[in-house]
């Protein structure tokens, strides 16, 4: 029978070695209280805007034994996405994309080495095994077990930052019965540093390791269906889907190493600039799946596109 131990070192070099993912650990799957009670609060106080799955699911993303009874560990995995962008397009007429959607969906290649892992754990356990796996979909606090797993710590613009990768990574979590040997959590910090705030354009980020979504240009260009309020839409710059200015300042990600995953980068679906006659010129829903398929930008929708397209041109002709 294997121990605990060695059982657990199997699970991280497969994650490695054969699944895929850049860095792997473990944590129990019990978080501090502290962590359910700050979710409840940013939510009761309105930080969530329109997302209210946050709200409803607040309980249970703290506590992973409601999602998996009789969870004990929570195995946390991480992928770097991080790659330089495209040139510029000289003048005005192209909307900029974050780095994250320049190519594939990361929910698909995430899960197919999800299931991987998944499959190796209940193959090789002692025991009946049961594992529910999570990529930024489901209900779980994912960067809050990537810090108690060792990965990294809280930044104040509210990303993990990994020694080895910076905040340019992919958050991923399987939930587990078996008792998996623990890795000490991350204790490192930003100290005084407040770059990633000051150069926030629309100050969403509010200085105690919290965000406010309705100000977040990310969140105005993706997950909002509203139009951009007035106040801020001259503050959103050249971003038409997403936005990178907190990690691209951050002093972690200066040494920045590029992404080994094909899919990411170079493949190319949306790349770092979209341009807004690409867009015009489509005539329907149809078409703008066609071709974006297979990539993020399709979250926003055609018509939230158009919608931060005509911001960003009107920002454009303001320079």
């Amino acid at each position: 029978m294997k121990t605990k131990q060695t059982f657990t070192q199997e699970i991280k070099a497969f994650a490695l070695n054969e699944a895929g993912f850049d860095l792997v650990g473990i944590s129990s799957a019990s978080l501090p209280d502290r962590h359910g009670q700050a979710i409840e609060r940013w939510t009761q106080e309105g930080f969530a805007g329109s997302m209210g799955y946050m709200a409803r699911d607040g309980k249970k993303r703290a506590y992973p034994e409601i999602a998996l009874p009789g969870a004990k560990s929570v195995v946390s995995l991480a992928i770097n996405y991080y790659h330089a962008e495209d040139p510029k397009p000289k003048g005005p007429g192209a909307g900029k994309v974050a780095k994250y959607a320049y190519g594939a969906d990361y929910h698909k290649l995430i899960e197919r080495r999800l299931k991987r892992l998944s499959e190796f754990i209940k193959a090789a356990a002692d025991e009946d095994a049961q594992v529910k796996n999570y990529v930024d979909t489901g209900p779980i606090l994912e960067k809050a077990f990537a810090q108690s797993s060792g990965l990294g710590f809280f930044g104040k613009n509210t990303n993990i930052i990994t020694r080895e990768y910076g905040s340019w990574v992919f958050l991923a979590s399987i939930i587990t019965n078996l008792e998996l040997e623990p890795d000490a959590p991350h204790a490192g910090s930003c100290g005084s540093c407040r770059i990633c705030m000051d150069a926030c354009p629309t100050d969403a980020l509010l200085g105690d390791y919290r965000l406010d979504a309705r100000r977040c240009i990310s969140y105005l260009t993706i997950e909002s269906r509203d139009e951009i309020p007035v106040e801020l839409k001259g503050k959103t710059g050249d971003w038409i889907f997403g936005c990178d200015i907190c990690q691209e300042v951050c002093p972690y990600n200066f040494r920045a190493k590029t992404t080994g995953h094909g899919e990411l980068y170079p493949n190319r679906i949306a790349g770092s600039w979209i341009d807004f006659d690409k867009i015009e010129n489509m005539k329907s829903d149809e078409e703008f799946n066609v071709a974006f398929a297979g990539s993020p930008i399709k979250r926003a929708k055609r018509q939230g596109i158009l919608r931060s397209l005509k911001v960003v041109a009107k920002n454009q002709e303001m320079l």
